[in-house]
């Protein structure tokens, strides 16, 4: 009997399995490894198109670091972002692939 009762609990627990977001916590450090605070940091792809519907998709997001340096962001799906940061007359750009239900951790050296 135990058999059945198990069989029962695995298909009730993976079905009830859910989907959480795709995080991305960005670190702005300079050139000797110091946070950087005040920088702003975007997450963004290039506008993408649909082939059979032709439907564009823009995903955009932007914060600014704080006195860690870090920058914190959340999406619905996973993608690969472009990672633009700036500060004054400083850029850097990167890339970042984000993964369903984890955080994803991006060092950007601003130089």
């Amino acid at each position: 009997m135990t058999v059945p009762v198990f069989f029962a609990f695995a298909i009730m627990h993976s079905s009830c399995k859910t989907t959480e977001p795709a995080e991305a916590l960005v670190y702005v450090v300079d050139s000797l490894n110091n946070p950087v605070a005040g920088a702003k940091v975007v997450l963004r792809n290039d506008s993408v198109s649909s082939p059979t519907t032709g439907a564009k998709a823009s995903v955009y997001q932007e914060d600014i670091s704080d006195a860690a340096g870090q920058a914190f962001f959340i999406f619905e799906l996973e993608a690969v972002l472009f990672v633009e940061v700036t500060k004054g007359a400083l850029f850097e750009r990167d890339y970042i692939r984000l993964e369903q239900s984890r955080q994803v951790d991006k060092t950007v050296v601003l130089k």
